[in-house]
């Protein structure tokens, strides 16, 4: 392609209003409690197809052809101008549960939103556009990411899913995501989605499935126009190329630990396995139900369902789900890192992986405990049971706790004294190495000061 880069084109957003509709996904949360304003845009423009970014992809993708138009929207949360820290966090949202979600802000709102980021959801993807269209046709009928997904030179598709299971194919997905999010930070009249701040850097954040395709596009979009100053994937990134000079760390969960081989890592990538975690956790879930119960996006055979409910339709052995193991702690460290590594370039916290043998299984001690990672005090020093919840995929991944008894509590740690001790040792080293931000550290040990278990 020769040695200067395409050009690249903004977006065009118009603001979103249809009197009588509200936004679907928006923030399940107060914002305005921390300073915040939500606010929806359209946005369209044309895209480019490339070849050669399919799962696995290690090499720079080529542009196909240009030309495709699209119409999409995204959602943008903006702090005050003298909040704003200078960085933009745009998420592309999972569609996974067949519509758009913000898994990744649900495990890190806190976060985001104490230190002043501004953030963006992105629909990327035609099965979160098209359910957009249906839960709303008033608001959304005119949306469309469609696009021929066969490559006119070899016949063979240019988007594929990572399982290799049926979907419709998202070409423009690529530059969906870099044009929108070039449109936000540039931050241009006649429409600032995010009045009077000025971005420095922009992060591409993604949970899962779309944390794979981001991984895809650091990999083989990213080289070419070198938008993104960052990336931060939230379990299943594929393997990162040694080569492009952009930071990125991926924050994985124990429960993908045994399905997928690890991931190497280099000067610019990180990998961070958290000891204990599901795929998503029990708090982000919490979020995620409280969204999808508002939007009754979700149908059930006796009202709406939440994401909690949907997984347990799938007759998995053990309740309740989901690990207590907080994996928002360590992503907000990443995302934290990340932009310290952009900005100053400070190298963020080592790659810390769980120790596997030689056939790369997951080693684990006598008590059937993961050895290696990043080990939290929700884990290490622990208040409810982590274990995996059989084999089908829906409910290995979404794992199961059980809450420990007093007389469990009393048991295992004599006294509250002893209990917020522990605490204190595995949160200040973890705190020491870079995989806890202070600010939470400290908060769980407090909590655990607090809490007077085992009294």
């Amino acid at each position: 392609m020769g040695s200067s880069a395409p050009r690249l084109s903004a977006a065009v957003l118009t603001p979103v209003h249809v009197p009588g509709t509200m936004p679907m996904t928006a923030a399940a949360i107060d914002l305005a409690a921390a300073g915040y304003t939500e606010h929806e845009f359209y946005a369209s423009g044309q895209a480019r197809r490339y070849r050669g970014v399919l799962p696995g992809a290690q090499a720079t993708g080529q542009i196909i052809d240009g030309g495709w138009p699209y119409r999409t929207r995204v959602l943008v949360r903006a702090p005050r101008a003298a909040k704003f820290n200078g960085t933009l966090v745009v998420e592309w949202a999972n569609v996974t549960a067949g519509q758009d979600i913000d898994f990744a802000f649900a495990e890190s709102y806190a976060y985001l939103l104490r230190e002043g980021y501004a953030v963006a959801v992105v629909s990327a993807q035609r099965l979160g556009v098209d359910r957009l269209k249906t839960w709303s046709p008033q608001r959304y009928s005119d949306l469309s990411v469609t696009a021929e997904s066969t490559d006119p030179q070899t016949g063979q598709k240019i988007d594929d899913c990572p399982t290799g299971t049926a979907c419709p194919g998202d070409p423009l997905s690529w530059d969906i995501m870099t044009q929108v999010s070039k449109a936000l930070k540039d931050n241009v009249a006649p429409v600032q989605a995010l009045p009077g701040l000025k971005v420095r850097n922009v992060i591409a954040l993604g949970e899962s499935q779309s944390a794979m395709r981001l991984s895809l596009y650091y990999n083989a979009i990213q080289p070419i126009y070198r938008f993104f100053d960052g990336f931060v994937f939230l379990d299943l990134a594929q393997q990162m190329r040694a080569d492009v000079k952009t930071p990125a760390i991926s924050v994985n969960s124990e429960s993908l630990a045994g399905l997928l081989p690890p991931v190497s890592t280099s000067t610019y990538t990180r990998v961070w396995e958290v000891a204990g975690t599901s795929h998503a956790s029990f708090y982000a879930v919490k979020y995620v139900d409280s969204l999808l119960l508002r939007d009754q996006s979700v149908p059930g055979p006796n009202g709406p369902l939440t994401f909690t409910k949907m997984m347990e339709q799938q007759g998995c052995k053990l309740q309740p789900l989901f690990s207590k193991v907080d994996a928002g702690l360590v992503l907000s460290a990443a995302i934290h890192g990340v932009r310290q590594w952009a900005d100053a370039g400070k190298p963020a916290a080592p790659t810390r992986q769980f120790q596997r043998d030689a056939k790369g299984s997951v080693i684990r001690d006598a008590e059937g405990q993961v050895v290696g990672g990043v080990r939290l005090a929700q884990f290490a020093v622990p208040t409810a049971t982590t274990a995996p919840n059989g084999d089908a995929l829906g409910c290995l991944l979404a794992g199961h706790h059980r809450d420990f008894t007093g007389e469990e509590l009393k048991q295992r740690y004599g006294n509250p004294q002893a209990y917020a001790q522990q605490v204190r040792t595995v949160m200040q080293q973890a705190m020491k190495q870079g995989y806890v931000l202070p600010y939470d550290g400290l908060a769980a040990i407090r909590a655990a000061e607090q809490a007077e278990v085992a009294r």
